[in-house]
């Protein structure tokens, strides 16, 4: 049936592909980055995140994350998680960096807080969140 259509088929309708950008920043005292989700109720804490811009490289926007949170990213960010998500006429590809980071002085201008792991046991934290932490930290967060 080559140039006719199969009756029952959708024309599928193009996506335009996003990268959205986490990452899980640790410091040396294990100390880990979260920002406040503004768009929730109540309150939730999350990792930094940004969708990427078209050509930039993800790894180059997770590093950019952590530096407007005031700190120094290492040179070494790695892949950890991904997730493809289509909704409406877009596909979102959700990776979630990590990375060693060195805090410096806090921005003013940033939500990001750095957060021991005892702290961040008592927070409301977003899914992907939660997710992130249980591969790192299996013991604490076992239910995800």
């Amino acid at each position: 049936m080559q140039g006719a259509e199969m009756p029952g088929l959708v024309t599928a309708m193009p996506l335009t592909t996003r990268i959205a950008v986490h990452v899980l920043a640790v410091d040396p005292e294990r100390r880990v980055l979260l920002d406040h989700v503004r768009q929730v109720s109540p309150q939730q804490w999350g990792m930094p995140h940004a969708v990427a811009e078209p050509g930039e490289d993800p790894a180059v926007c997770a590093r950019r994350l952590v530096v407007a949170a005031g700190a120094v990213p290492a040179t070494r960010v790695e892949v950890i998680d991904l997730d493809s998500v289509v909704q409406d006429s877009a596909h979102v590809v959700h990776l979630v960096f990590e990375c060693g980071a060195e805090p410096m002085k806090r921005r003013e201008d940033s939500p990001a807080l750095w957060w021991t792991i005892e702290e961040i046991v008592a927070l409301a934290l977003t899914p992907r969140t939660r997710k992130a932490l249980a591969s790192r930290w299996a013991m604490i967060w076992p239910d995800t």
